[in-house]
């Protein structure tokens, strides 16, 4: 088995695991840990793309859980927050985050200022990936939701026109 199916794999369990901490509903347990696993997937196969690069496969990985996330909220009809923070456990820099503490503690002060700079650009990404997403759902979701009120006008507008014949 390969080093990055067993990290999705992990990723995929560690987002479950933070879905019941986090103690959501039973029924949005799947859909939190699928936003989980399609944020692993996406930021192993543009890792694989950009092998030197931390700071895009993190904002497209989070772009597409918070994207995610925004439509699962519609479909069960619940806060995005419910979906995108388990989805987003699996692309927080721990590991990172562990060294340049450790580093700092050991006086090993260039070591540790090189992972605290990786852990600020991991974190950036994701942020950066969040706030793109929920922008670009609130034109896609704005232009639909339009459209269909235009819709919704309409029929009511031939509704009282087709009353207002019958009387």
């Amino acid at each position: 088995m390969s080093p990055e199916l067993v990290k999705i794999i992990a990723g995929i369990v560690a987002t479950f695991g933070f879905a019941l901490i986090f103690r959501l509903k039973p029924h949005h347990w799947i859909f939190a840990t699928l936003d989980g696993a399609i944020a692993c997937v996406v930021y192993f196969l543009f890792a694989a793309i950009f092998p030197d690069n931390v700071f895009i496969p993190n904002i497209i990985a989070a772009f597409c859980c918070s994207f995610g996330a925004e439509i699962f909220a519609r479909v069960c009809k619940a806060p995005t927050t419910v979906f995108m923070l388990p989805g987003c456990i699996a692309l927080v820099p721990g590991g990172s985050l562990y060294y340049s503490m450790s580093n700092l503690l050991n006086e090993n002060y260039r070591d540790a200022a090189q992972y605290l700079l990786v852990t600020i650009e991991v974190g950036a990404a994701i942020g950066g990936g969040i706030i793109i997403a929920a922008f670009v759902k609130y034109v896609v979701f704005g232009v639909v939701d339009r459209i269909q009120s235009k819709k919704d006008n309409k029929k009511r507008r031939y509704s009282i026109i087709f009353r207002q014949r019958e009387n």
